[in-house]
């Protein structure tokens, strides 16, 4: 009898300490899958939506996965705080200028977190650290984009099917091109006529350039005007002269408007005498002295020519101009 109890104690013995090794089993296995006894930090990201991501999803970083979802908790009026558990062998890969965003496994799978970016100059995250976020489109966002694009194209097939049947009923102009043969011959006379212009343009294009190439021949001016030094120091001489020609003459207009700007003032003589009615009356009054006294000097000197005194001397001299003339006159015969 307490043989078989012995027995029975094993057996229970047995089963109690597999059942302990299973629980033990299944507690690392539980615990490695969700990192629970990994060195790891702690860092938060604050979303505005989290598309159902939920505590206990995994966190990815260049695809591998580096930690956990450890809380999923509201941060104020309508922001979400994400914290996650960082595996410590992962930190040093990860900077503090990092970014977080809500992605899934596949495109219904579960949602995670995905850890991306960060520049190689930024310090690694030590623990405690808030990561930018990206917000993304939820699956909600992606269906009602689908259903808008479904809608688009229900309404370019619908659009399609009318013109296609305008086309067939040969309305508009591209329907008549398919079903008028008049308008479809005009077409193709035009096209014609499009190829014998081009044929034109071809010929007018080789005429031109034989043209050009007789223009670069030696002997021709173009040539002389591109090739020949002297022609162009010529040419270039010539507008120096011109240039020349055209100060001078501005200078010479400078110098005449000087001119013209002092006859209108009274600094000086003849815009004194242009502008100054006293004087320009005291002008004519000395020129009508003059004049008057030419008169008497006139009347004097036939005074003293009919002097007794002087009449030998006037007469003489006439005699001698009388003379002179006659020699001249005489002179001048052949």
């Amino acid at each position: 009898m307490s043989t078989e109890k012995n027995k029975r104690a094993v057996i229970v013995g047995l089963f109690v300490t597999i059942g302990l090794l299973i629980f033990l089993v299944g507690i690392f296995t539980l615990g490695g899958q969700k990192k629970t006894f990994t060195p790891s930090i702690k860092v938060v990201a604050v979303f505005n939506d989290v598309n159902g991501l939920q505590k206990g999803g995994n966190v990815w970083f260049s695809g591998v996965k580096v930690g956990t979802v450890k809380a999923v908790d509201f941060d104020g009026s309508s922001k979400i705080r994400v914290t996650m558990q960082i595996e410590k062998k992962a930190q040093e890969f990860i900077r503090k200028d990092a970014k977080a965003k809500v992605g899934s496994e596949g495109f219904i799978g579960n949602k995670l977190v995905v850890i991306y970016g960060g520049s190689p100059k930024a310090e690694a995250i030590e623990g405690g650290e808030q990561l930018q976020v990206e917000n993304t489109l939820s699956t909600d966002d992606v269906m009602a984009t689908l259903q808008k694009n479904n809608e688009n194209l229900v309404a370019i097939t619908t659009d399609f099917k009318t013109v296609s049947s305008r086309l067939v009923k040969g309305e508009g102009t591209a329907g008549a091109l398919l079903t008028d043969a008049t308008l479809y011959k005009s077409l193709a006379n035009t096209a014609t006529n499009l190829q014998q212009a081009a044929h034109n343009s071809e010929l007018l294009s080789s005429r031109i350039a034989a043209y050009t190439a007789e223009l670069d021949k030696p002997g021709s001016l173009a040539n002389g005007l591109v090739h020949d030094t002297m022609i162009m120091a010529n040419l270039q001489a010539a507008v120096k002269q011109i240039n020349n020609a055209a100060d001078a003459a501005h200078t010479f207009t400078a110098n005449l408007k000087s001119v013209s700007d002092q006859l209108h003032t009274n600094d000086n003589t003849l815009g004194l005498l242009l502008n100054d009615p006293a004087t320009a009356q005291q002008v004519k009054a000395l020129i009508e002295n003059l004049n008057s006294g030419s008169t008497k000097l006139d009347d004097d000197l036939e005074a003293i020519q009919h002097n007794f005194l002087f009449r030998g001397y006037f007469r003489k001299k006439a005699k001698q101009e009388e003379k002179a003339r006659k020699e001249a006159e005489k002179n001048s015969k052949p």
